[in-house]
């Protein structure tokens, strides 16, 4: 049995945990009070493992030296996505015809062939099939260095057809199964789901269920609703241009699904551009948070489906402040223009939001479940909708009458406003133990603004101990803040137009020719489709995102989509390079296939520290917008904690297992598997 693979070869500890038996609690009524979240009581811990070197004797408590917190500095992530070999097959040379619009860039991190690193499954120059652009799907697996080799043709993914793909272990034996979802309408194409034989390769699973689908699928999020020990599926129907209803499908754990679609007691047309499952009521079972685009739909209203237990839902986003923020748009609010809730609510209620990522985590460290929701909202106050749209949200849990009730604080806590925000994420990037937010944000809307965090740079931003945001992007090494292209761009029409040497009229404007990304001389440049030398833009412009330690350091690397509005732009890949700095743990949490799921989606992990810090995450398959994919090792960064805590573990059928620090030494990753065993 192997330890979980890291670059640096670790010495891996095999202890035993200390099982708590139950402690599944149900909600009396429709919203659970969060004080029950913590109130676990811990058993004492057992002294002696599993490991045949420890000959019954009291392991012996690791050294550890708690971390010094420090400024950040400048350039602490490095762009490696050449040298990585991401972008092999990534990018069309020298192309005379022009590739239409690359609208959105799917990716993330899923372990593949099981090997416990970290594999990236990408799309390339996002396939537009209705222009003529068939589907290609690029994946390509982790070696271990920080390098990866492209295995697309041995996959068997590079031609199915799929908008975006959802990974999770259907079948429960031990590797990462696939859902291809479509998410538009084509003639004789639908939803496959295509099982993986262990070593990353794929083939179609007949009659799963899913094939008579809408083909209008945003996204989807793999989790095990019932607590029958398989994996569901909730899928989000509608996108920024479809309305749909969503589907509730059970998994029967041989890669077949049924319909329970009827177990959502609301379930309207909208659409629905994220979704994320997290116990956001501490209850143990998985919930469904829902972000719905369109302030013209229903008025933007976002879903938040409670579970029973059972996998019969109820629709309590309005119950909990999480389907629209009263007052409006905060750009204006600041220029005096207006102030206060919005006045006059139509028929379907207050105004709610364009949302697109989605995501969920415990912020300010209490083990409860806040969420953070980005969103496009555009301030022209003479439109009543814009006006009071809502903005990229961050959602504290608090306790209101009793009850969970999300307060918005992204205001006080200095977030700042930007009308682009698309895809976003909760990570804490530099292991000081807290969560930290990642956006990414389209470019259009950026010409009406001249202050640095209004424009469309990726956005980064570091919790502070006050827990307000710093914006760090700017300086971190993701944005190449190009001040103007290299490139004259001047308009034209013909190659006499153009003055500077060596550049002609391509593309309506005068740019320099190649074939090949050698002939760019700008490092900002590559050789797009249409044979010319164009401006990779920084991070602006950027789609999907993910996070994973790609190399075994003890942080998380950046995995970022590069959207394009037509010409094609490549992925990206930035090396983590500030936060092994701090002390930190990993934890890759492997269900049984029976009570617990094999992926362990919905196990929670809580470090309990002498002083009374918790530190707490929880398993999730995907989160947000067309479904971003983070590696699944829980990352805790303990910053200057120290080591005086226990583990905490609560897996999703109730059991609860703790751990005395002594048995775990940081800056190592381990393996738990249920219900008890550490590796």
């Amino acid at each position: 049995m192997s330890c979980f693979t890291a670059t640096l070869v670790q010495t891996c500890l095999l202890v035993s945990l200390c099982a708590c038996g139950n402690s599944t609690s149900t909600a009396a009524d429709a919203l659970v009070d969060a004080t029950a979240v913590d109130d676990t009581v811990i058993a004492p811990d057992v002294q002696t493992g599993d490991d045949a070197s420890d000959s019954g004797s009291d392991v012996t408590k690791p050294v550890c030296v708690p971390g010094e917190i420090t400024p950040l500095g400048e350039n602490f992530f490095t762009d490696i996505s050449v040298a990585s070999g991401i972008r092999h097959g990534n990018v069309v040379y020298g192309s005379t015809t022009a590739i239409p619009i690359n609208d959105h860039s799917r990716l993330g991190f899923v372990d593949l062939d099981g090997d416990g690193l970290d594999d990236v499954v990408t799309h390339s120059l996002y396939p537009n099939p209705q222009a003529g652009v068939p589907f290609e799907h690029l994946i390509y697996r982790n070696l271990g260095n920080g390098t990866f080799a492209d295995i697309t043709d041995a996959s068997g993914l590079r031609s199915i057809a799929a908008g975006w793909f959802a990974f999770g272990d259907i079948d429960n034996d031990g590797d990462q199964d696939c859902l291809a979802g479509l998410d538009v309408p084509l003639t004789g194409k639908t939803h496959q789901i295509l099982l993986n034989d262990g070593t990353g390769h794929f083939t179609v699973k007949a009659a799963s269920g899913v094939e008579k689908l809408s083909s209008v699928a945003g996204n989807a999020v793999f989790a095990d609703f019932d607590g029958d020990g398989k994996l569901d599926l909730f899928i989000g129907m509608g996108h920024t241009g479809y309305s749909a209803p969503n589907v509730l499908l059970f998994g029967q754990g041989d890669g077949t699904f049924v319909n329970h679609t009827d177990w959502l007691d609301s379930n309207p047309a909208q659409p629905t551009n994220g979704t994320v499952a997290c116990d956001f009521d501490g209850d143990g079972d998985m919930d469904v948070l829902v972000s719905n685009y369109g302030v013209s739909e229903l008025s933007g209203h976002n879903a938040l489906y409670q579970n029973d237990g059972t996998g019969h839902f109820t629709e309590v986003a309005e119950a909990v402040g999480f389907a629209y923020l009263k007052t409006g748009n905060p750009w204006l609010e600041a220029q005096g223009v207006m102030s206060g809730d919005e006045p006059t609510p139509g028929a379907t209620g207050y105004i709610g939001n364009n949302g697109f990522g989605l995501d969920c985590g415990d912020f300010n460290g209490d083990g409860r479940m806040d969420i953070f929701i980005t969103a496009i909202s555009h301030p022209v106050a003479s439109d009543y909708s814009r006006k009071w749209s809502d903005p990229t949200r961050l959602l504290i849990n608090t306790i209101k009458d009793g009850k969970v009730w999300f307060s918005s604080e992204g205001g006080q806590r200095k977030l700042p406003f930007n009308e682009g925000d698309v895809d976003g994420a909760m990570v804490d990037f530099d292991n000081d133990g807290r969560l930290d937010a990642s956006i990414s944000r389209d470019k259009k809307y950026e010409a009406s603004y001249t202050t640095l965090d209004q424009k469309a740079w990726f956005g980064l931003m570091h919790q502070e101990s006050d827990g307000s945001f710093a914006s760090v992007g700017p300086v971190s090494g993701i944005n190449t803040l190009v001040s103007k292209p290299s490139a004259s761009q001047t308009a034209c029409t013909l190659d006499s137009d153009c003055t500077v040497t060596g550049e002609k009229c391509l593309v309506k404007a005068c740019r320099t020719p190649c074939t090949s990304d050698a002939q760019c001389l700008q490092s900002n440049e590559n050789c797009a489709s249409g044979g010319y030398c164009k401006d990779l833009l920084g991070m602006k412009n950027a789609q999907n995102h993910a996070w994973a330690d790609i190399d075994g350091d003890g942080d998380l690397d950046l995995l970022v989509g590069g959207r394009d509005t037509g010409g094609g732009r490549p992925n990206f890949l930035f090396r983590n390079d500030v936060g092994q700095k701090l002390p930190w743990l990993q934890l890759r949490m492997v269900g049984d296939g029976v009570n617990v799921n094999r992926d362990a989606i919905g196990a929670r992990v809580t470090l309990k520290f002498a002083g009374g810090a918790l530190v707490t995450r929880e398993v999730k398959a995907s989160r947000g917008m067309y479904d971003s994919m983070d590696g699944r090792a829980l990352q805790f960064g303990l910053g200057d904690l120290g080591c005086d805590f226990v583990v905490e573990v609560r897996w999703p059928d109730g059991k609860v297992a703790t751990l005395d620090a002594a048995k775990i030494a940081p800056r190592k990753a381990f393996v738990v598997r249920y219900p008890d065993v550490v590796q």
